[in-house]
């Protein structure tokens, strides 16, 4: 069954994907050397192990005791042989370029394999140098970087926000590469599915009004992709549900797990919230006693639909309330404008 995957395309800090489109081709790091014989990057199928073909007892053997300097590479070894079992020939890759507003999509079109000579690799090496990066190959074994992969059919452009946010998210993280999720709402919506509808014309952004709060939820999972997002969103509808209060987002480094705070009109805190993005147990905002017993406190949790609720009185808000709630306020919430929520004839309160 083929899968959607996503590869940043910076092998050793250097953002290589000019070289993977002009090879036609996406490639993973860590290459593992045999045991015992020199590496040439000229003849790389002689020096490295290929992780589609090798038998257990010969990986095991390879890459015992391997390490760089004080770090194992054992884990990213093993992370290669695992994920290059699961890419069959009409996978998905996405390499992701924020700066662009982009992603970058393309299908697979061949089994793994390791390029003995890679005709790109002079050219990969002058990219690393007028990037001021390393280019000892002997040592660091940058044609590598570039040499185990698969082949591609061709990289197409897709604006970010046409990606839904549930895969937008995986997408801004650090990890090199990974399989792409599937809905967390919708087990009949795979990221193959959703991105193979992107490739084909076939995915648009929702622009129909509605009142119905799994179109909502649906909407807030496909939207929402990334944890600041969040918080101001939860922090706009807890002000909207208090408007006698004066709600701040207070989230970033050094926050103590406080992501926003409401006060009175005297400037004394009546309540704290924590938020996660994703987190199957609702967060517990600990010790609070220095606030007094009144302080209210709220844990809110976009994923999963159903977290384990609080156990020390905080008050959960999940995907249900905040749907909700996004329904209640829809009129004065700017984000409902996004979520398409509310009557398409008033837009904001005001008659369009």
């Amino acid at each position: 069954m083929s899968i959607a995957f996503y590869c940043r395309a910076k092998p050793q800090g250097c953002d290589a994907f000019e070289i993977f489109k002009r090879a036609s081709r996406v490639f993973i790091g860590y290459p593992l050397t045999r045991d015992g014989i020199e590496y040439d990057p000229q003849a790389l199928r002689s020096c490295l192990v290929d992780p589609s073909r090798c038998s257990d007892s010969e990986w095991e053997r390879q890459t015992r005791g391997r390490s760089d300097g004080n770090y194992t590479r054992t884990n990213n070894y093993t992370q290669n042989r695992n994920f290059v079992r699961r890419v069959t020939e009409g996978s998905i890759v996405v390499v992701p370029r924020p700066s662009q507003g982009a992603a970058f999509l393309a299908r697979v079109i061949s089994p793994f394999e390791i390029v003995n000579t890679p005709s790109w690799r002079l050219d990969y090496l002058n990219l690393r140098k007028s990037k001021r990066l390393d280019v000892e190959d002997r040592e660091r074994h940058h044609t590598a970087d570039v040499a185990q992969g698969w082949r591609v059919d061709e990289f197409r452009r897709i604006d970010l926000p046409r990606i839904p946010g549930w895969l937008r998210r995986s997408l801004l993280g650090r990890s090199t590469y990974n399989k792409l999720p599937d809905h967390p709402l919708d087990n009949k919506v795979t990221a193959h599915s959703v991105l193979d509808g992107l490739l084909e014309g076939r995915h648009s952004i929702e622009t129909r009004w509605s009142f119905d709060v799994e179109d909502v939820k649906k909407r807030l999972v496909d939207t929402l992709s990334n944890p600041s997002t969040f918080e101001n969103l939860v922090i706009s509808l807890l002000q909207l549900e208090f408007p006698e209060e004066y709600w701040h987002c207070t989230g970033g480094p050094g926050d103590g797990g406080i992501d926003g705070f409401g006060c009175n009109e005297n400037g004394q805190v009546v309540g704290l919230m924590q938020a996660k993005y994703s987190a199957n147990k609702a967060p517990e905002l600990g010790d609070v006693s220095g606030f007094g017993p009144s302080i209210r406190r709220y844990a809110a949790v976009l994923l999963p639909e159903n977290p384990s609720r609080p156990t020390d009185g905080t008050h959960l808000l999940d995907l249900d309330w905040i749907a909700e709630a996004v329904l209640r306020h829809w009129c004065h919430l700017p984000m409902a404008l996004t979520l398409r929520v509310g009557d398409g004839r008033t837009m904001g309160g005001r008659d369009t």
